[in-house]
């Protein structure tokens, strides 16, 4: 059996747009090879790790991680998050990873300007609560 794999290098996971093309070119896994080292051992390689891994909630395909010193891991379509490695040190793992050969788009892919509008809608209204309150309360 084929599957149709997508690759990302690094940053290119940061972007949902540059994975919204991968999913319209039927890409069923989406692999991200990564270097984390610059980063350090604090926070920015989960960040970096779990930034990457909303794709595969949002797009419904895997995602593959693999990192020379960052966090290689495995997040299904569902977005459950498969055994993560350690910082820094050499691991390696063997995942099953399920995957659908024709996925269809989700929601978010279909409506992907959408998220942005609406979260612009909501800091206008927040805005606009605020400065009404103020004003009212003579502020």
């Amino acid at each position: 059996m084929t599957c149709s794999l997508a690759r990302k290098i690094c940053y290119e996971s940061l972007f949902p747009a540059f994975s919204k093309a991968l999913a319209e070119l039927g890409a069923q896994v989406i692999i991200n090879v990564t270097n984390d080292s610059w980063y350090g051992t604090w926070q920015e390689p989960y960040q970096h790790m779990y930034m990457t891994l909303a794709r595969s909630v949002e797009f419904r395909r895997p995602v593959i991680r693999v990192t020379n010193t960052g966090i290689t891991t495995v997040a299904l379509a569902s977005g459950e998050i498969l055994q993560q490695s350690p910082l820094h040190q050499e691991w390696s793992g063997v995942y099953q990873v399920a995957y659908r050969k024709q996925p269809s788009p989700t929601f978010y892919q279909q409506h992907f300007l959408l998220m942005p509008v609406l979260c612009s809608i909501g800091v206008v209204l927040i805005l606009l609560t605020i400065v009404t309150k103020k004003i009212r309360c003579g502020g």
